[in-house]
This record gives structure tokens, C-alpha cells and sequence, in this order.
């Protein structure tokens, strides 16, 4: 979804977020004040994907542990064995930010994140006084 003004323009998208191998995404249908939230839960991928050289978070292989950038991300992600929000929204705006600084057309606009809680916010400014705005929808399957 797009929409313009006179000097600007707000592009919205919806971005699907996946959980890392080994991990799953469930909602929480609970009836309890926090449902709705979505819980992180390990995967067992014995034995098959084993085959494939894929390594099981519940049940370690030949005494293989998981690698310890999965764990951060979900330490990273989560309060608890639930997806924080405010955690996701900020983490994804670092990642945005320090990824627009490796191309090309940083060099003549300039990308800010914007504060939300409830969608990643970014403004995106050109010298010419053009200034758009992106919205960015997280979902998960």
C-alpha cells in the first residue's frame, strides 16, 4: 500500500517473519489478559533431517550443540519463550539501518528509524527536501 502527498510519500508493507530452524511460531489462544502472544517452541528434526545436516534443538546429535548466534537471536528476540514486540521492532530497525548504509543511494538520502510499538518506522529524506516514509507490518505464519 502507497500513498502521496505534495513533498511525500508512505510506502506500507507487510513483512512474514520465519522462526530460525528448529523453532516454531504459536499463537497463544489462552484466555488469559497476555493471549495473542506468540510463543517460540523448540522443534524436534530427528531423524530425517538429520540427513539433510540439520541439527536438533531438543535431541543434539553426537553430542553437536546448537550454534550460539541461534540462541542470541532468540535471547535477542524474546522475553521469555515469547516474541517481544518492542524487541523484534527495534532489532529489525538496526538490521534496516545498518544494511541501507552499504548501498549505494546512502551516499544521497538519508534513512532515520522512527519510534513505534507497533510497526517498524523509517523516514527516508532526500537532499531535494522529498521525504517518504515506510511502514513495515510484521506477521508471522
Amino acid at each position: 500500500d502507497w500513498s502521496t502527498q505534495e513533498n511525500s510519500s508512505t510506502y506500507r508493507l507487510l513483512v512474514i517473519l520465519r522462526p530460525p530452524p528448529g523453532h516454531s511460531f504459536i499463537l497463544d489462544t489462552t484466555k488469559q489478559p497476555q493471549a495473542g502472544r506468540i510463543r517460540v517452541a523448540l522443534e524436534c528434526l530427528c531423524p530425517e533431517e538429520q540427513l539433510l545436516g540439520k541439527i536438533c534443538f531438543l535431541h543434539p546429535y553426537a553430542g553437536q550443540l546448537p550454534r550460539e548466534q541461534d540462541w542470541y537471536l532468540l535471547d535477542t528476540l524474546c522475553t521469555g519463550s515469547f516474541l517481544d514486540v518492542n524487541k523484534v521492532i527495534y532489532w529489525v530497525q538496526m538490521l534496516v539501518v545498518s544494511a541501507w548504509l552499504l548501498l549505494p543511494q546512502s551516499l544521497h538520502c538519508e534513512l532515520t528509524a522512527l519510534p513505534s510499538d507497533k510497526c517498524c518506522r523509517f523516514q527516508l529524506s532526500s537532499p531535494s527536501g522529498m521525504q517518504s516514509t515506510i511502514e513495515m507490518a510484521l506477521a508471522v505464519q
